[in-house]
């Protein structure tokens, strides 16, 4: 298998904010080819990055490193170059990435020794990763795995403030399809069914609970547009794409354009009709849902 090594470098990393809910890290790194390393094209080729580490602060309790900053920062730090390292071998390390540490998900006891660890600061290592991608096009490979990031995120968050996740999954091969290219209509049925069917996997139970509705006709997505008119003015944007992904689902293939919404559905995300590029129209649509789950992500972050 071909392989290539990377130069990562690590800068100073600064300390964002600390509350009762949540301590932040800003961690800069560039990423450049080795080979390239005292070469003329280096800085051209060089590509910026920022790792935004948070831990909530009942994790970092729980850790025993909440009065002790340093030994935060190395267990942040050491999270977030693994995340890296992890990142730039399945090829999806975006520009930005955010990573959070909460107790769902993570151990009660923290998994490194901060006294191994060297204090963050500036750092470069080198590693070998194999030039092998699970689709041929990476920005296809970035959307999806920012897409379960920011799902994992949002669930971490939320469950710091209600003790549950929001995102439900039944069927984790469902998040396979994020992965996979749509290039007939079959493949498109399958990808959005698998879509819609994330979109609707809502955590019913808490839902109820924090917006007090037990009527059991206003299911997941009105559930959830009743909690961002109590809490924010700014989830309209995230219900109408979800409500506009399902349009399409229900109306593809069987009912055509006799389904209510469809086609208004398909002008919403800028996708002609009848429907021709199949892979085109699915990029779309995880874009789509993409920029619902970080609308998503900033408001549950400023819920109190």
């Amino acid at each position: 298998m071909i392989k290539k090594k990377l130069r990562v470098k690590f800068d100073n990393s600064l300390h964002l904010r600390e509350t009762i809910d949540a301590i932040e890290y800003k961690f800069p790194l560039t990423v450049v080819e080795s080979s390239l390393v005292g070469e003329p094209e280096e800085q051209s080729e060089t590509k910026e990055h920022i790792i935004l580490t948070s831990i909530t602060g009942t994790l970092a309790s729980t850790w025993g490193l909440f009065e002790n900053q340093l030994d935060l920062e190395k267990v942040l730090y050491e999270y977030s170059k693994r995340h890296v390292i992890k990142k730039l071998k399945d090829g999806t390390l975006g520009n930005r990435e955010e990573l959070w540490l909460s107790n769902l998900g993570y151990p009660s006891k923290c998994p490194f020794d901060p006294s191994k660890i060297k204090e963050p600061g500036k750092r470069i290592f080198d590693f070998d990763i194999p030039e092998k991608f699970l689709m041929q096009d990476k920005s296809e490979v970035k959307l999806a795995s920012s897409i379960i990031d920011t799902r994992d995120n949002i669930n971490a968050i939320f469950s710091q403030k209600y003790n549950d996740k929001l995102l439900l999954l039944d069927q984790e091969r469902n998040l396979l399809d994020f992965f996979r290219e749509a290039n007939s209509q079959e493949e498109f049925f399958y990808r959005i069914a698998s879509l819609t069917n994330i979109i609707g996997n809502l955590n019913i139970t808490i839902l109820r609970k924090i917006t007090g509705i037990n009527d059991k006709s206003i299911k997941s997505i009105s559930l959830l547009e009743t909690y961002f008119r109590n809490i924010s003015n700014k989830g309209e944007n995230i219900i109408k794409i979800f409500r506009s992904i399902n349009k399409i689902r229900q109306g593809y293939p069987i009912h055509g354009d006799q389904t209510t919404g469809l086609l208004e559905a398909y002008r919403f995300f800028e996708i002609e009709y009848p429907l021709i590029n199949y892979k085109k129209a699915w990029k779309r649509l995880l874009s789509s849902y993409l920029s619902a789950l970080k609308n998503l992500l900033e408001i549950v972050k400023k819920t109190n």
